[in-house]
């Protein structure tokens, strides 16, 4: 799995799949992100990350981590147009 952090901001990731183990707070928290308003019960399911009525900028996330509330975006070309220049085309080897 490639998670690589973005520059820009220390809680925002971005990946090529969804994250076992969040690399922030090291806990088994990532969750799929859901946005809209919430119904009760979505705050007791332990299943998703819920993000509510204000969108992330400038592209929501993919998943969240329901611990740290750490951001992680699917590695598309898509979200990588919408992170505008956050997100380096090639990342630099190790």
């Amino acid at each position: 799995m490639n998670c690589n952090p973005i520059p820009e901001r220390e809680d925002w990731f971005i990946t090529d799949r969804k994250p076992t183990i969040c690399p922030r707070c090291k806990t088994k928290e990532v969750r799929k992100a859901v946005l809209g308003k919430p119904l009760e019960e979505d705050f007791f399911r332990d299943d998703i990350f819920v993000i509510g009525c204000i969108p992330d900028f400038p592209i929501n996330r993919t998943w969240g981590c329901r611990q740290c509330d750490a951001a992680f975006f699917k590695d598309t070309p898509r979200n990588k147009a919408a992170l505008g220049g956050l997100v380096p085309h090639q990342w630099p080897k190790d």
